[in-house]
């Protein structure tokens, strides 16, 4: 019943777009404390960010909004109509369509298919459990991964062959940072699950998306990390940007060269976020919805994965 509403608002954005917006507005999404290490920490917080994904954004010259999970169809539709793309974070969850992080993924994603069929640009930037959580909503739900283990394993990227001219990510990149993450060890990867080659053809992931780069997990398994959509602005990463500037528990890559590479990675998603005109309507709305509302929990003494978070008790 929201839909037609729905549509007829954003194609009244799409013929006043601006190629170049200045104010952007990205929302990221929260996740259940449920699946993380904070599942003790306080009893009323129910979901939170990593204040890294933020810094990140803000460093690109985008503003962040929370949005949060477990909500209707109305209020990701609004959220899109809002904000000028969706950053779906690192973490944990339960891999289903149903509830928590996986839900408003799928509810974003399909939503954002749809605007983008009647030429809206809205682009997504999935990181690692984003990565994975594009992949399975691209295919209704499925689960496509492997065992793997490229737990605290910094990596350079290695281009598939005959990608780099397809690669939204590559085709522009400056050369002295494509020199950078094609032969140092400055990605951050953690996670135990892999996108293996052969899963992404037999469950037909290669009609939706592009594999970029792969990488080889601590037993030599090759997986996929990096995917671009052949057709809309959609992009997943398997390891971490945001890390190696403001994470320091685990040992990430700090280097100049780390730090200057992986800030490419939210650089050119903050630029395609600048591509569509979605806005507020009014400024108050924006004001009482951004990060800035909240406040930052330092949980890096509590041996946290993490340095700071934005908790949330919804």
């Amino acid at each position: 019943m929201y839909l037609p509403v729905f549509l007829t608002l954003i194609l009244s954005f799409v013929t006043k777009v601006t190629i170049c917006n200045e104010r952007p507005v990205i929302g990221i999404l929260t996740q259940e404390v449920y699946w993380s290490s904070f599942r003790n920490f306080k009893p009323f917080i129910k979901s939170y960010i990593a204040t890294s994904y933020v810094k990140s954004i803000e460093a690109s010259g985008g503003r962040v909004v929370p949005v949060f999970t477990n909500r209707t169809t109305k209020y990701y539709m609004d959220v899109v109509r809002k904000v000028n793309g969706i950053l779906v974070p690192g973490g944990g969850c339960a891999f289903n369509m149903s509830s928590g992080i996986g839900q408003s993924t799928n509810e974003i994603f399909q939503i954002s298919k749809l605007i983008n069929n009647v030429n809206d640009h809205f682009p997504i930037l999935g990181i690692c459990l984003g990565f994975e959580l594009l992949l399975m909503a691209s295919i209704k739900g499925k689960f496509p991964f492997s065992k793997c283990n490229a737990q605290d394993l910094n990596l350079p990227l290695t281009l598939v062959p005959g990608m780099e001219e397809k690669s939204v990510l590559f085709r522009n990149m400056p050369k002295d940072i494509r020199n950078i993450l094609l032969t140092k060890p400055v990605t951050a990867n953690h996670h135990l699950k892999c996108m293996r080659k052969a899963n992404f053809t037999s469950m037909n992931l290669d009609k939706f998306w592009n594999p970029i780069t792969t990488n080889r997990d601590k037993y030599n398994l090759t997986f996929i990390s990096t995917i671009e959509a052949k057709n809309y602005p959609f992009v997943g990463l398997q390891f971490h940007p945001e890390k190696n500037a403001y994470e320091w528990e685990k040992d990430d890559p700090h280097s100049w060269s780390a730090i200057y590479s992986a800030r490419y990675f939210y650089d050119w998603f903050v630029n395609e976020c600048r591509r569509n005109n979605h806005r507020y309507i009014k400024k108050s709305t924006l004001e009482n919805e951004l990060i800035y509302n909240y406040p930052t929990t330092y949980v890096g003494k509590l041996k946290s994965v993490f340095e700071q978070v934005y908790f949330f008790n919804e």
